[in-house]
C-alpha cells in the first residue's frame, strides 16, 4: 500500500473516532492505529528502494549523456582533420564541425540538467511523504499517549 494510502486512512480513522465530551479529544482504536503503523514502515522501504532506482537511472542517463556527447565531439573532430585545405569548403566543414561540437556539449548539459532536476524533484516528493509520515506517527503517539494517560 502507498504511503499516501496509509497516511490517508490515518487520518480516516482519526476522523472516524469517537470524542471525549467537551474536550478536542479522540479516542482511537489502538490495534487499528498500530497496523497501519505497520503499513507504514513496510511502504518506507519501497520509497526508498524507489528513490535509489531513480538515482541510478540519472546516473546511468547521464553516463549515456557523457558517451554520446563524447562520440559525437570525436566524430567532430575527426571530420576536421579530415578537411586540413583552407579553401571555403575546409572553412565550411570546421564551422559545421564546431556547430556539432556545440550542440553536442549542449545536448549533454540539457540532458545533466534535466536528470538532476528530475532527482531533485523524486527527492523532495520523497522528503516531503517522509516529513508528513512522521508528522503523523507523532501525532499519533500522542494521540496513544494522551488516551493512555486518561484511562
Amino acid at each position: 500500500m502507498a504511503i499516501e494510502d496509509i497516511l490517508e486512512e490515518m487520518e480516516n480513522l482519526i476522523l472516524e473516532s469517537a470524542r471525549l465530551p467537551f474536550t478536542n479529544k479522540r479516542v482511537i482504536e489502538e490495534d487499528d492505529l498500530a497496523l497501519l503503523m505497520d503499513q507504514l514502515r513496510e511502504a518506507m522501504p519501497a520509497e526508498i528502494k524507489e528513490a535509489k532506482r531513480l538515482l541510478t537511472d540519472r546516473t546511468r542517463i547521464l553516463d549515456e549523456a557523457n558517451k554520446e556527447g563524447q562520440k559525437i565531439i570525436e566524430q567532430a573532430k575527426t571530420y576536421g582533420m579530415k578537411l586540413t585545405d583552407e579553401n571555403i569548403i575546409t572553412r565550411q566543414a570546421k564551422e559545421h564541425a564546431n556547430e556539432i561540437i556545440g550542440q553536442a556539449q549542449k545536448s549533454a548539459q540539457e540532458l545533466r540538467l534535466s536528470a538532476v532536476q528530475y532527482a531533485d524533484d523524486v527527492f523532495r516528493y520523497l522528503e516531503t511523504s517522509a516529513e508528513k509520515t512522521l508528522e503523523t506517527i507523532k501525532q499519533g503517539h500522542v494521540n496513544l499517549m494522551k488516551n493512555n494517560k486518561q484511562n
